[in-house]
């Protein structure tokens, strides 16, 4: 279950994007797509860029929808993060599934109607996006892992954990970049075109760290 957002969170504003709270006083997660792999007593955080346009959640609402703030199950990206995350699951509801799915940018919303491209306001977005993110590891007690899906996601997660290694490098190694506590993986967006063998060779690899961890 998502634990109490602070102030911080829900009353950032940043020119160039919408937080989700300002459309949706009343939504509780911090990640829409908490409804897909929402664990918070997870071994596994996963990262992707954000979530989405704010014009997306406008629709949404205007269309009546009981929950806008959530994860679209017909969308590429998270069709392929199932097959992807599967064998990391040790559960099977959203709440139990031993994964967390989050983005770098978190709440905030772009409002340049776009779902993918250069970041408006990026450095901005990207200091919010570690503040969020530093704020889920503290919330996470049993996390392990963190799979950081594109660079945003890993310079978020090297800004918070004091990573040196770059996105590019750490994913060309294909493993793990330690953090005290805690595993750092690059992995693709689930939607990049790449080959079959480099998209789950991340994958592959945290299993293997977290089996290894299980068997110590």
């Amino acid at each position: 279950m998502t634990p109490p957002l602070p102030e911080s969170i829900t009353g950032f504003r940043l020119d160039g994007y919408t937080n989700v709270y300002e459309l949706c006083p009343g939504e509780t997660r911090l990640y829409g797509t908490e409804d897909l792999f929402g664990d918070w007593n997870g071994r596994v955080l996963l990262v992707a860029k954000d979530f989405a346009c704010s014009s997306l959640i406008r629709d949404r609402i205007d269309a009546g929808d009981p929950r806008p703030y959530r994860h679209e199950p017909k969308l590429v990206t998270n069709r392929r993060l199932l097959k992807l995350a599967a064998p990391l699951r040790t559960g099977e509801s959203p709440e139990t599934c031993g994964l967390l799915y989050g983005s770098a940018l978190a709440s905030l919303c772009r409002d340049d109607d776009k779902m993918s491209g250069t970041l408006p306001n990026r450095t901005e977005a990207m200091r919010f996006g570690e503040h969020t993110l530093a704020f889920t590891i503290g919330h996470m007690p049993n996390l392990q892992a963190i799979v950081c899906m594109g660079d945003e996601a890993w310079r978020c997660a090297s800004g918070v954990l004091k990573v040196r290694t770059s996105w590019a490098d750490a994913r060309d190694g294909g493993g793990e970049v330690r953090a005290g506590r805690i595993g750092v993986f690059a992995a693709y967006h689930p939607a990049a075109r790449v080959s079959k063998a480099g998209m789950q060779r991340p994958w592959e690899a945290v299993v293997d760290v977290l089996a290894g961890r299980r068997a110590a």
